[in-house]
């Protein structure tokens, strides 16, 4: 193990801001937008508990097309962003000769407190928290990794939840499991079942400080499954950290012709696996781990991670696409703001859904919301813009590195290349 002081040796890296990323966190914001719009009208739990059946018409046709092609997908291209990040500070700290370990401790540990405030206090859905965990690991066991054991590692972590599944799965299929097991299994679903629809009515009618009593809860449930499904996040990380050390991500106009056969590639394969393991999940409870389920889910993460690619290749490939630059830029400036911007979709989609706020919870046709997301982030988009015409970066933003550095950083001016 290298000691904590030790930095890489560094692929050579520019010290500009990198556009591509920006424009891919922009994307990735619609995307995790779309598909976190249904969790801010049902409990989080009701994750655990797969596709909402009882939609019907355009409202199910809405929410499987989402399912398909968005659910799993962009929260994945968010992780490998900041993978991306990690493997870019280190690369740069090593350049400069400047100390990185401190420094990114205290990044993520800002991250964690904010992520905290926000699954506690506006949504129980965050990601942030879970991302400043699995970025200390990163901190601690990878920054010496090299690039081709990256992918190695990656696929490890992606492949211990549905490695865990089967074998529980194998295990309560056997010929001499205990039928008072799998009967306490099944009074635990049931147990679950009820308390989604305790919080669903919590989350509709319920004061801020009830609501809030409900979320200190969800984040236990959150926290617990970390184990178990979180850790795929970790697997991503370390793709995007080889994007990186790689240089496909650094030099991608060199490697346009890899980014074309796995955007085809990814899409070939990956949506035919996705529709069949939303198809061979139907009829099977996620809760209670049987072959079918097990199958459907292996399904379901290779054909998420294919798709990603798939996705991260394209967007690339608009990138050096003179007809897209326009729209890219709009698309790069609300990435400059990920931060901000990830947040703000929380504050005001709680406020307009919970009991609290606006009360519209279960009162918005689901093809509406989806249609009310991308106007959203239209609008988002327009903000980051005009922000960013006076400011060098986002407000939250400025206090994450303010916070990091341990002092004041310029915030007025238009951005520059290094913010």
């Amino acid at each position: 193990m290298p000691s904590l002081d030790s930095t890489p040796p560094a692929p050579p890296a520019t010290n500009r801001r990198i556009e591509t990323l920006d424009v891919l966190r922009g994307v990735a914001l619609l995307g995790i937008l779309l598909v976190n719009i249904e969790f801010f009208t049902r409990p989080i739990k009701a994750v655990a508990l797969g596709f909402d059946s009882s939609l019907e018409g355009v409202d199910h046709a809405v929410a499987l097309a989402i399912h398909i092609l968005l659910q799993g997908k962009f929260y994945s291209l968010f992780s490998m962003l900041f993978g991306m990040g990690f493997a870019i500070m280190l690369a740069r700290a090593a350049e400069q000769g400047s100390g990185f370990f401190a420094r990114y401790a205290r990044r993520i540990l800002v991250l964690g407190l904010i992520g905290l405030l926000h699954a506690l206090y506006v949504w129980s859905g965050d990601i942030l928290l879970t991302y400043a965990l699995f970025g200390a690991v990163m901190l601690l066991f990878f920054r010496r990794t090299p690039a081709r054991r990256l992918p190695i590692w990656a696929g490890v972590f992606l492949a211990v939840p549905p490695a865990l599944l089967w074998l529980m799965a194998l295990a309560l299929s056997g010929p001499n499991v205990p039928p008072e097991m799998v009967e306490s299994m099944q009074l635990q679903h049931e147990g679950f079942v009820a308390s989604v629809a305790s919080a669903d009515q919590v989350l509709a009618l319920g004061s801020f400080s009830e609501v809030n009593v409900q979320r200190r809860g969800d984040l236990d449930f959150m926290l617990s499954s970390l184990a178990f499904f979180g850790i795929s996040i970790l697997g991503y990380f370390l793709i995007g950290a080889w994007f990186v050390r790689s240089r496909l991500i650094l030099d991608s106009a060199a490697h346009l012709a890899w980014f074309r056969r796995v955007a085809v590639l990814g899409i070939g394969l990956g949506l035919p696996l996705c529709i069949a393991g939303f198809w061979l999940m139907q009829g099977e409870s996620p809760m209670l781990p049987t072959r079918g389920m097990a199958g459907a889910s292996t399904l379901s993460l290779l054909g998420n991670l294919l798709m990603c690619l798939a996705y991260l290749s394209g967007i690339v490939l608009l990138v050096h696409s003179q007809r897209m630059q326009a729209m890219l830029q709009r698309l790069a400036a609300a990435g400059r703001m990920a931060l901000t911007n990830y947040l703000l979709q929380s504050l005001v989609w709680t406020w307009a859904f919970y009991g609290y706020g606006l009360g519209l919870y279960d009162q918005v046709p689901r093809w509406a919301m989806a249609l009310g997301a991308v106007l959203f982030f239209a609008l988002q988009v327009i903000f980051s813009q005009r922000w960013l015409s006076h400011f060098r970066m986002g407000p939250l933003e400025w206090l994450w590195r303010c916070l990091t550095y341990l002092q004041l950083q310029p915030l007025r001016g238009k951005p520059n290349a290094t913010d």
